[in-house]
C-alpha cells in the first residue's frame, strides 16, 4: 500500500504540481509527502482536510497521500467571494474539480462550500472528521487564523499534523499575528518545523519530537537550522540556509564555482565591449555612406 501511495505522491509532485495554479513550494511539498508516508508507517489513519483549497495545488498532494478508504475534506467559500474578507485567494470550484479528476481521480472528496467561520470547534469533527493531516490556507486575518487553528486543534486525530500556510509571509502578517495570539494563549498544538511558507504543528510534545526526528533523517539536505526558538518551544527550519541550496563552503564558494562565476563575468564584459564597438561603427559616417555598396555586395554570387 505505501508503495502505491509513494508512486502517486511522486507522480503528482513531478508532473502535477507545476500544472495546478496556486502557491505551494516544492520543498514544502516534499516534506508534507514524507510526513504523510511516515504517518502510514506509524499506522495512523483519519484522512486529510484543508481549509482554503483555491484550485487544489496543496490539497491534491494530501489526497494522493491517502490510504484506501481514508476520507478527504475540502472547505472553501468558492463562488461566495463576498465571504472572503481579506481577498487572500479566489477559489474556483470548477477548476478544483477538474484538477481532482485529473490528478486524484480515485479519491472521494467531500466538498464543503462555506466559510470556516461558520464552523465551531464543537462542530469541527462533524465537518472535517478526524484528519491525520489538516492544512490551513483560508482567510489570512489574525481572527480567522486563530479560529482555524482552534478548529484544527479540535478536529485532528491523535498524533495528527496541522500545516499552516503563510505564517512568515510579509504580505499576510495577520497570519503571524493570529498564530502568535494562539500560541501565547496556552495552545493545544505544538510547533515542530517550518518550511517555505509552512508551519507544522501537532498535538503533543512527544509527537512533535517524533516528527522532527523523522524529518531530520528524511531530508537532511533541506534542513537549514535546528532547534530555533519559537514561542516557548523550538522548531527546525527547512529550506533557508539548507545544504541543498548552498553552494558555498566555510570560506565562501568552492573554487570551481568561483572560476565559473569569473568566466561568466568576463564573457559578459567581452560581449558588452563588442556590442559597444559595433554600435560605434554603425553610428559612423563611413558606415552610412557605404551601406548601398554592402547591399549590392550581399546580392553578388559567391565563388
Amino acid at each position: 500500500m505505501s508503495k502505491t501511495v509513494t508512486e502517486r505522491l511522486e507522480r503528482y509532485r513531478s508532473d502535477g504540481l507545476a500544472q495546478v495554479e496556486g502557491w505551494f513550494e516544492p520543498e514544502s511539498a516534499e516534506l508534507m509527502a514524507s510526513l504523510l508516508l511516515h504517518q502510514i508507517g506509524l499506522g495512523l489513519g483519519g484522512g486529510v482536510a484543508e481549509i482554503g483549497v483555491h484550485h487544489g495545488r496543496s490539497f491534491l498532494l494530501l489526497a494522493n497521500g491517502l490510504a484506501p478508504r481514508e476520507p478527504a475534506v475540502a472547505l472553501d467559500v468558492f463562488e461566495h467571494q463576498e465571504q472572503n474578507a481579506d481577498h487572500s485567494g479566489k477559489g474556483d470550484r470548477g477548476r478544483f474539480e477538474e484538477n481532482l479528476s485529473r490528478w486524484a481521480p480515485c479519491v472521494a472528496v467531500k466538498i464543503v462550500a462555506r466559510s470556516s467561520l461558520e464552523v465551531t470547534p464543537a462542530s469541527a469533527r462533524e465537518v472535517f472528521g478526524r484528519p491525520r493531516m489538516f492544512s490551513i490556507d483560508g482567510g489570512h486575518t489574525a481572527e480567522i487564523t486563530r479560529h482555524d487553528l482552534e478548529l484544527a486543534q479540535a478536529g485532528i486525530a491523535d498524533g495528527g499534523i496541522v500545516v499552516l500556510d503563510d505564517m512568515l509571509n510579509g504580505h499576510w502578517l495577520g497570519v503571524l499575528t493570529g498564530t502568535a495570539t494562539y500560541l501565547l494563549d496556552h495552545p493545544g498544538l505544538v510547533p515542530f518545523a517550518i518550511s517555505p511558507n509552512k508551519l507544522y504543528l501537532t498535538d503533543s510534545v512527544a509527537a512533535a519530537t517524533g516528527y522532527a526526528t523523522h524529518l531530520r533523517s528524511a531530508a537532511p539536505d533541506l534542513l537549514g537550522k535546528r532547534d530555533v526558538e519559537f514561542f516557548g518551544t523550538t522548531v527546525d527550519v527547512y529550506g533557508q540556509g539548507a545544504p541543498r541550496h548552498n553552494v558555498s563552503g566555510p570560506s565562501g564558494p568552492a573554487p570551481e564555482v568561483r572560476r565559473a562565476r569569473a568566466a561568466a563575468r568576463r564573457a559578459r564584459r567581452e560581449a558588452a565591449d563588442v556590442a559597444q564597438q559595433l554600435a560605434a561603427v554603425q553610428a559612423s559616417r563611413s558606415w552610412r555612406l557605404t551601406a548601398p555598396w554592402r547591399k549590392v555586395a550581399g546580392r553578388l554570387p559567391r565563388s
